[in-house]
């Protein structure tokens, strides 16, 4: 095992770089549903904060007994329709995300996403905001519906990609939800919080994150209060 233990910074994407217009998302979504003829009246008032696309999606089907082989169909459409719809006016990039993005680059971090979306999709949104950061690696919301498994692959993308055995102390998972919070926590990784989402200061406070920020600017200055 290599013995240099680099910082590892996982962004979430939704909230915390760039936000999908609801106005756009949600229309999307009830279009796929009416045309697989997915029973689900509830989808508008959903909350998708912090959820996994692979939990999002089987959620739909608790009227058709969790169908797989319709989830995959539902997956297949939902991934060629996002993929091909979003534009630059479906997304709102959220500000001072590049001086953050560059700062850890500089500090030569090992840089990934740690993200609900499907791989795919996390792509098309990226594009759509102008975010053309070529990360490290990516723990997505492709193979489990509960997120705090996510940086349980975040530790075994490391270990595989670097040759470390990874230390979870020196992870920052870096989003807007009490989710993102509650799986840095289960995986022993530092959590810093972004009032950019749809939670306020003190509902993220209160799940005690190691920070709470409005935003990413002066991440030189916010850095320093992290104890490692």
């Amino acid at each position: 095992m290599n013995s240099v233990h680099p910082l590892v910074i996982l962004f979430d994407i939704d909230g915390t770089l760039l936000t999908v217009d609801s106005n756009f998302n949600r229309p999307l979504i009830r279009g796929i549903l009416d045309d697989l003829n997915i029973n689900y009246p509830n989808m508008e008032s959903d909350p998708f904060s912090g959820r996994t696309d692979h939990d999002i999606l089987t959620s739909f089907l608790a009227n058709h007994n969790f169908d797989e082989a319709l989830y995959q169909e539902l997956k297949s459409v939902y991934l060629e329709r996002i993929t091909t719809r979003i534009q630059k006016e479906h997304v709102f990039r959220q500000p001072h995300i590049d001086n953050a993005i560059s700062f850890f680059d500089d500090l030569g971090s090992y840089m990934g996403l740690l993200t609900g979306n499907y791989p795919s999709a996390a792509t098309a949104k990226l594009k759509a905001a102008d975010i053309h950061f070529d990360f490290n690696f990516g723990a997505f919301g492709e193979f489990d519906t509960d997120r705090n498994q996510l940086p349980m692959i975040a530790l075994d993308t490391v270990r595989k990609n670097l040759g470390v055995e990874p230390d979870p102390t020196k992870f920052i998972i870096i989003g807007d939800t009490p989710r993102d919070i509650e799986c840095a926590q289960y995986a022993g990784m530092k959590s810093v919080a972004v009032t950019t989402g749809k939670f306020s200061n003190e509902e993220l406070s209160a799940c005690k994150p190691d920070l709470v920020l409005e935003n990413l600017e002066n991440p030189e200055l916010w850095f320093k209060e992290l104890i490692f």
